[in-house]
């Protein structure tokens, strides 16, 4: 068998650096009873830019509700559901709604999963998106997230949102002890 080792480098370009780096080897497989190489040591590499900023607003929670009250080293899973404004790509005012669950990990990092529409001012037009992120609280009392976010517009191409059918973001929000979260996504390309 035939190992190869590569270097994984992802590097996050915003208000602040972060540059995680890590050996990891691939193996090069044969399947059984065939002389097919199921992966391939060739040298290749694997590009991630950060894009220009998608959107940015900001959001106050309206409802909290208990859906686990956690067990063992597991904190509560709390449920949160927010409405806020947003500026999309080219100006465009929407109205961002949605609801996310967060579970307090032992170490005091949180970890979220939510879904969204993002509906236009002018054209009520729609998108959705799901996200997932990480986040731990700071000295200051506020949770800070950073994740992944993954849209879906059903409007028609000319549409003020069909930009960001299957568009992948990233992004970084700020929330404080009152429930007003600022957050904005960047397109990953």
């Amino acid at each position: 068998m035939l190992t190869t080792t590569f270097m994984l480098l992802l590097t996050i370009i915003g208000s602040s650096s972060m540059i995680l780096s890590a050996p990891f080897k691939i193996v090069d497989i044969e399947a059984q009873d065939q002389n097919t190489n199921l992966a391939t040591s060739s040298s290749s590499t694997i590009n991630v830019t950060i894009g220009d900023l998608i959107a940015e607003g900001s959001a106050v929670s309206t409802g909290l509700r208990v859906l686990d009250v956690g067990t063992g080293d597991k904190g509560p899973k709390l449920e949160v559901s927010y409405i806020g404004n947003a500026t999309i790509r080219g100006g465009i005012n929407a109205i961002d709604m949605g609801t996310s669950w967060s579970i307090t990990n032992p170490d005091g990092t949180r970890y979220t999963e939510g879904q969204g529409i993002l509906t236009t001012k002018t054209t009520r037009e729609m998108a959705t998106y799901t996200f997932q992120a990480i986040g731990q609280y700071g000295p200051d009392g506020k949770l800070r997230n950073h994740g992944s976010v993954f849209f879906n517009s059903n409007t028609s191409s000319s549409g003020q949102l069909s930009f960001l059918n299957k568009m992948i973001g990233v992004f970084a929000d700020e929330i404080d002890a009152a429930g007003n979260s600022m957050t904005r996504i960047w397109e990953l390309k």
